[in-house]
């Protein structure tokens, strides 16, 4: 039987949010709508193997970035979001292999964490804390997976 669906499900990881969920896209237009989900006009194409693709920044890793991703068996970090997209036997797109989970299970989040540091304010008037400085770590996390929705 084949496939007549217009439409296929993909996968959209949200690096702000470090979060992944189930999303739709044509297969007429699917570029157009993975450069508009990614944020971008150029993008990269990273095989996670034979039947799926990851669509990314081509110039993700820039100053300013807030979460980078790894890939399980791929050297490079990924930096933006990213759309996840299922490939058939002629290399079109089509229905994931992989649920959202196992995807999922593919990728490790690294965040910065800024943990505040507090000093004891001692005066005539007044015993409290404050604000002295910051101690910056970098977080390390599975994708967080939303069901039933975006986000």
């Amino acid at each position: 039987m084949t496939n007549t669906s217009v439409t296929v499900t993909a996968f959209f990881y949200d690096s702000f949010c470090g979060a992944i969920a189930d999303i739709s896209l044509s297969k007429e237009s699917y570029i157009d709508e993975v450069k508009q989900r990614i944020g971008c006009g150029l993008f990269d194409v990273v095989r996670i193997n034979d039947h799926h693709d990851v669509f990314l920044d081509d110039n993700g890793l820039a100053d300013g970035l807030h979460t980078i991703a790894h890939l399980k068996n791929f050297p490079n970090p990924l930096a933006g979001n990213l759309v996840i997209v299922g490939r058939d036997e002629n290399g079109d797109i089509a229905e994931p292999r992989m649920t959202v989970e196992e995807i999922a299970a593919l990728l490790t989040v690294y965040r910065p964490v800024m943990d505040p540091e507090m000093a004891t304010l001692e005066g005539p008037d007044l015993i409290g804390f404050g604000l002295s400085g910051f101690q910056i770590r970098i977080e390390k996390c599975a994708p967080v997976i939303v069901v039933d929705g975006e986000f």
